[in-house]
């Protein structure tokens, strides 16, 4: 350990090539910077890796072309790439839970569900679908996926109320919808949508709605341990 920061210093045991070597030495210094949470200069960030100076440069520069470490004063952080790649791994993880869950409520109501992930900055972003067998009349795929972007639609007013929010045929003519949220511990937020043409009875399903979003989140924290 040097200046509280553990070695990351590559393994001089194996045969590895050299591709393999400067992906360990990028990992090790990207688990460098995000272990210490602040800019740290180059000189440090080498010793802590286990790395030439030279060869820490070399590997910062290519890593701030794409986005994954940023230069400020003379020091390096994390960019904004690797915060752009942690947004979709997270996507793609509550999507593999999400969709059982969703597809039993579709199975079992005939409803259409989406899950969208709000972030700070970022545009609203559908994470997953089921599609139901009745909103095939009332809207194209398309119109479905894109509804919770409107301004009037169920997913704003739920992310404004912070609860449970319904619209009647405001962001779409032919489909009633509601959404509930549940916010992020990082920020943002996940929200659950269920949508049915104009006319059914929407009140059944908001108790299940919430339950449902709290059983997705509930499987998603079992991954990340």
């Amino acid at each position: 350990m040097m200046d509280g920061f553990p070695s990351e210093r590559v393994s001089a045991g194996g045969r590895l090539g050299r591709n393999d070597g400067v992906i360990r030495s990028a990992f090790g210094l990207i688990r460098v910077l995000a272990q210490a949470g602040h800019p740290v200069g180059v000189t440090r960030l080498a010793a802590a890796a286990g790395l030439p100076k030279a060869t820490a440069h070399r590997i910062l520069e290519q890593l701030a072309r794409e986005g994954v470490v940023e230069r400020r004063d003379h020091e390096w952080e994390l960019g904004t790439g690797l915060h752009g790649l942690s947004r979709a791994t997270f996507q793609a993880d509550l999507a593999g839970v999400a969709q059982l869950r969703m597809h039993a409520v579709t199975r079992a109501t005939g409803a259409t569900l989406f899950l969208y992930l709000q972030s700070p900055g970022q545009p609203l972003a559908a994470v997953t679908r089921s599609y139901g067998t009745r909103m095939g009349s009332a809207a194209t795929a398309s119109e479905q996926r894109h509804g919770g972007e409107h301004p009037a639609s169920a997913v704003w007013r739920a992310l404004d109320q912070g609860r449970l929010a319904a619209e009647y045929g405001e962001a779409h003519p032919e489909i009633d919808c509601i959404a509930t949220p549940v916010a992020l511990p990082a920020g943002g937020a996940v929200i659950l949508t269920l949508a049915e043409p104009r006319g059914v009875n929407l009140e059944p399903f908001k108790r299940p709605l919430d339950r449902t979003i709290d059983l997705i989140l509930s499987d998603w924290r079992r991954l990340d341990p």
